[in-house]
């Protein structure tokens, strides 16, 4: 028996290199979800490896029918010409005559079969693993049997289907009943999700943040909304500033929410005087600066605002509306990557009927997330989220039907 190991990056794959290599006759003896953590990254990432085994089977013998063993006894009886032998030698050569069955029996060497336990317990789980796939889709609630049941429902959601695959076959094991094994999935979805602290409310010492992100996302909005719950519930010193002098009306948004706070706020675009302005309010513990929109593409414009922010020495916050695509979401993410984001903000999730994506942005590209905004109302319609919450969007509880 050949016997060989894979390590691939989904099942399909792992099959078609056994298909390839061992042929289409390969047993699968056994199949073990694991977890790889690539270089530079902060998620493992799912991996199988796969045993396979090919049985060496043994050429036939071919057994000749009682027809061709009269006509081979026949061929022998003509081409055999008598000549005079010894007595003795001329008994001992006599010929013998044979039934057809007899001469089937004589030439088919008796075949002993060993039954091999080991094999007997693989064909024994191969049968098992087979009825499991069959009814895993049946057995597990979902948005709809013919999609696949709860595997369809999260890739619908944007998870991706190898971590998808992974996850349902982890929550699988024991064979737990179907609410369970949705619950699993939901807190191993949970698991994988960071949440950053929000550090603009909760923090000891003197914290100054930046917010950056494209063109009308809220940003200004969502800084007010911030400033409001950190100065009138947890009593801080708050100053905001605005380096938004590109469009207008940018620093008047932003002053006049201050205003209805009772905040302060200020205006520059140039990097020193901005560094020499945050240096002065050292009498706030909370100072919030904002930002112009800026394209992903605009790399003049990312670059100008990547001077102004380096000279505030602020975390930034990468702030993203809950309304843009996957696609676009990689692409900003990417772009603003030289801003070095600790977390991002998603606004307007109130704007979108399916948040499941959300959290698939979120793992795909490994981002923390510290804020939520779900409305125009400053300062209430800001969300601290949690990871179960998360998770909750892509897998209710109880299926959506």
């Amino acid at each position: 028996m050949k016997v060989k190991t894979y390590k691939t990056r989904s099942l399909h794959e792992g099959l078609q290199d056994i298909k390839r290599d061992l042929g289409s006759e390969a047993l699968i003896l056994s199949t073990r979800s694991v977890s790889v953590r690539p270089p530079f990254r902060l998620f493992k990432k799912p991996a199988w490896e796969i045993t396979a085994a090919l049985e060496e089977k043994m050429a036939p013998i071919a057994i000749p029918s009682p027809r061709e063993a009269r006509a081979r006894q026949g061929e022998a009886s003509i081409n055999d010409t008598p000549r005079l032998l010894p007595k003795g030698e001329a008994a001992a050569k006599q010929p013998v005559r044979v039934s057809p069955s007899t001469t089937a029996a004589a030439v088919a060497p008796a075949r002993i079969v060993q039954r091999d336990p080991r094999m007997e317990e693989l064909i024994a789980e191969i049968g098992d693993l087979k009825k499991s796939l069959r009814s895993l889709t049946k057995a597990i609630p979902g948005k709809s049997e013919s999609g696949g049941g709860m595997f369809a429902e999260l890739v619908g959601q944007g998870i991706d289907h190898d971590f998808a695959d992974h996850l349902i076959v982890t929550a699988s094991r024991g064979n737990p009943a179907p609410s369970e094994q949705r619950s699993r999935v939901r807190r191993l979805l949970a698991d994988q999700l960071i949440i950053a602290a929000p550090v603009e409310l909760y923090a000891k010492t003197r914290v100054v943040s930046a917010f950056v992100g494209p063109t009308g996302v809220g940003k200004t909005t969502t800084i007010a909304k911030i400033a409001g719950h950190a100065a009138i519930r947890m009593k801080k010193k708050v100053a905001l500033i605005s380096t938004d002098t590109v469009r207008i009306g940018g620093h008047e948004q932003l002053a006049r929410l201050g205003e209805l706070l009772g905040i302060p706020t200020y205006g520059c675009a140039d990097v020193s005087t901005l560094k020499d302005l945050v240096a002065s309010l050292d009498d706030r513990n909370l100072i919030l600066i904002d930002t112009p929109g800026s394209s992903p593409s605009d790399v003049s414009r990312l670059s100008k605002l990547e001077d102004v922010i380096s000279g505030a020495d602020a975390k930034v916050h990468l702030v993203i509306s809950a309304t843009t695509r996957s696609d676009d979401i990689m692409k900003i993410v990417s772009r603003f990557e030289r801003f070095s984001p600790t977390s991002v903000i998603f606004t307007k999730i109130d704007e979108t009927d399916s948040k499941g994506p959300l959290t698939g942005d979120l793992l795909r590209n490994e981002l923390p997330v510290s804020y939520l905004t779900n409305g125009q109302r400053v300062p209430e319609d800001l969300v601290l989220p949690s990871a179960d919450e998360l998770a909750g969007y892509v897998l209710p509880l109880e299926a959506v039907i």
